[in-house]
Order: structure tokens, then sequence, then C-alpha cells
């Protein structure tokens, strides 16, 4: 009987591994497959917090035209890439033409970002490459889009439909919730950890 149940222990064990690797390889594809648009308000005053719908307005309009349509996603961070000098200089503009002349910082890289829903699709918690774009000190509450596959623009109107209350609700509370599994967490930690080695 012991022996029966420790190689039940065992086979429980191994199922239970090879589902964690199977939803890390899941989340990493889902990583390597997506490009996000942050951009984050100088403060949560209601002018900075309008500074930053100015500028996500006209960085959303614009978006289309940096990623060629068709592109990979690796070919679309090269163009976001490419395109830094450009896109500062819409939210500069954009900025400067509200009348605040808060300093932009605009980036490419990897960042951490939480769970997210966009509509009926809901992102998991992890690190993607985004185009960052912080406005004067950036401490600010921040909104977040998917720029490729292309979901920055479905995700603005459905914000912009909402009754005006409902809206302002939506810019000034932070999210409250992170949904994660510390399980995968620590799992993808050793897995980075290994391929660093």
């Amino acid at each position: 009987m012991k022996k029966a149940l420790h190689l039940l222990a065992i086979l429980f064990c191994a199922v239970f591994a090879a589902n964690l690797m199977h939803t890390e390889a899941m989340l990493e594809q889902i990583e390597h497959s997506v490009i996000r648009l942050h951009i984050l308000a100088n403060s949560d005053s209601t002018a900075d917090q309008t500074q930053k719908l100015l500028v996500r307005d006209a960085l959303v309009q614009a978006a289309s035209e940096w990623i060629p349509e068709g592109a990979t996603w690796a070919e679309g961070c090269e163009a976001l890439r490419a395109r830094l000098p450009e896109i500062q200089q819409r939210a500069e503009e954009t900025l400067r033409a509200a009348g605040c002349d808060a300093p932009v910082q605009v980036s490419f890289g990897e960042a951490a970002f939480p769970v997210r829903s966009y509509g009926d699709i809901t992102l998991p918690a992890g690190n993607y490459q985004a185009l960052r774009v912080e406005i004067g000190a950036g401490k600010g509450q921040n909104w977040w889009c998917v720029m490729y596959p292309a979901l920055c623009l479905p995700a603005a109107e459905a914000e912009a439909s909402l009754p005006e209350g409902e809206a302002r609700r939506l810019t000034e509370q932070p999210e409250k919730y992170e949904i994660r599994l510390k399980c995968v967490d620590a799992l993808r930690a050793v897995f980075r950890r290994l391929r660093s080695l």
C-alpha cells in the first residue's frame, strides 16, 4: 500500500510539473507575440490625467503608421525602435498644443505588466515588449493597451464611450487586484535563471 501511494505521489508530481512547464511555455509564447503601449501621467491631477489621454489619443491615432501591416512581432518591435524620436516628437507636440511643457521620455523594451483585460481578451501578468511614454515625473495613474496586434483603438474607443464619471473613475483609480500564480512565477524565475547561466 505504501509503495502504491509513493508511486501515486510521484505520478502526481510529474503531471503537476509537466502542466507547470506547459503553462510557462504558453505564457512565454504570449509575451513574444504582443507589444504593449504604456503611458504614465505626470501626476494624478485632473490636468495631468487629461494630458495623458491627449497623448494617448495622438499616439493611438498614429500607431497604424508605425508598424507596417502584416509585420511579424519582431518586425513590429524593430519598427517601433526605429521610430522612437518621431513618437517622442508627436507626444511632445501634443502636450505643447495643450499648454503643457512637461518633458517626455519615450523608450522601448521589456516591462512587467499585471493581468489586464481588453474586451474579451485577457492577457496574463508577465514581461512584454512595450513602448513606454513617461510624461514629466511619471508618478500619475497610467494607461496601457496592446499595440501589436492592434487592440489600442478598440480599447480607447470603448473607454471614451463610457459615461464621463465612469471614465474618470477608470483613469483615477489604480488596479486593485492582480491575479498571479506564485508557483508559475517561481518556475519562470527558475527558467530565467537557468537561461542566464
